[in-house]
């Protein structure tokens, strides 16, 4: 097989496990069924092994298709990104665009990054609605939406943008009274102390020193909020220790005391720009996205920004 047939292959057996129906993924690249499964059993043929668990009723992925989709997903939708910018690249972006992002990030370190980009394409109007709910991108209508990951939607491609960091923090009352003045925890005592939760699975991540990962869910929840910024608030009443983003807590100065706990660190959560699968960029969002990967990443934080704004 030639290396033309079996890239054409490899992106309808793309097609079909992200669908999970060889019929789903004919209609929506528009040829025939059978055709489909023909290529995809010869894809299966080359590589000496099956990719793809066919019942009657439904499709799954073997071990090895689902090794193949995580890998080669990814770069197909790259490469079919760097084809369509090399055919439109003069052209200049005109239109609306319709984005959504968290409340915090959304606000602080999003929007600025659309602002700039359409300083430099006044053609380009935006929308930019700020939820911490996740939306449906197709019925909604939107072109991209930016996510604190993990991303689990096959439907969706996922760009990695930059990683959020967090800390642990509690009023200087609370560190006073509740904590007898100590700052440093064991996990087990982070467990027991009085939470504020500002994530809807109640549970954090902690990380090791030997990278490994571990789940810590309080069991005094005094508050749960879907708005970190309601979140510190409630922990600056003295109302239990709570997970902060980092550039949030800097900002309050010497209300909100750090804590730390031996051992573990809180995993950074990555921030990613989604868009449908089955949805071809238009050249507006594939500018903006290239804009924000490129500059997103070097944006200054709020207190940098505070700073510069003092000197």
């Amino acid at each position: 097989m030639d290396g033309m047939m079996m890239s054409e292959n490899l992106r309808l057996f793309v097609a079909v496990a992200r669908q999970l129906s060889f019929v789903e993924a004919a209609r929506r690249l528009g040829i025939p069924t059978s055709t489909v499964s023909r290529r995809v059993a010869l894809l299966e043929e080359s590589l000496g092994t099956r990719l793809l668990q066919r019942t009657s009723r439904r499709v799954g992925l073997t071990l090895e298709g689902a090794r193949l989709l995580e890998r080669a997903g990814p770069l197909l939708d790259q490469l079919g990104e760097v084809l369509d910018q090399t055919m439109d690249r003069e052209e200049e972006p005109a239109g609306r665009l319709r984005m959504t992002a968290p409340v915090t990030s959304g606000a602080q370190r999003i929007a600025p990054l659309l602002f700039s980009f359409m300083a430099r394409h006044p053609r380009v109007d935006v929308e930019l609605l700020l939820t911490n709910s996740k939306v449906d991108l197709v019925e909604e209508g939107f072109d991209i939406a930016f996510r604190v990951g993990p991303i689990l939607d096959a439907e969706l491609v996922a760009r990695r943008l930059w990683s959020i960091e967090s800390v642990f923090v509690a009023s200087p009352r609370f560190v006073q009274d509740v904590l007898k003045g100590r700052t440093l925890l064991t996990r087990e005592e982070l467990q027991d102390v009085p939470a504020v939760l500002s994530q809807p699975q109640g549970v954090w991540r902690l990380r090791r020193r030997d990278g490994r990962v571990e789940e810590v869910r309080p069991r005094d929840v005094r508050v749960t909020v879907n708005d970190p910024r309601v979140a510190l608030a409630a922990a600056q009443e003295g109302l239990g220790v709570v997970s902060g983003i980092r550039e949030m807590v800097e900002q309050q100065g010497t209300a909100l005391v750090s804590l730390t706990v031996k051992g573990h660190t809180l995993e950074p959560r990555d921030v990613f720009a989604v868009y449908p699968s089955r949805r071809q960029l238009s050249t507006r969002a594939r500018r903006v996205l290239d804009w924000v990967m490129k500059h997103g990443s070097t944006a200054p934080s709020a207190k940098q920004r505070a700073t510069r704004a003092h000197e």
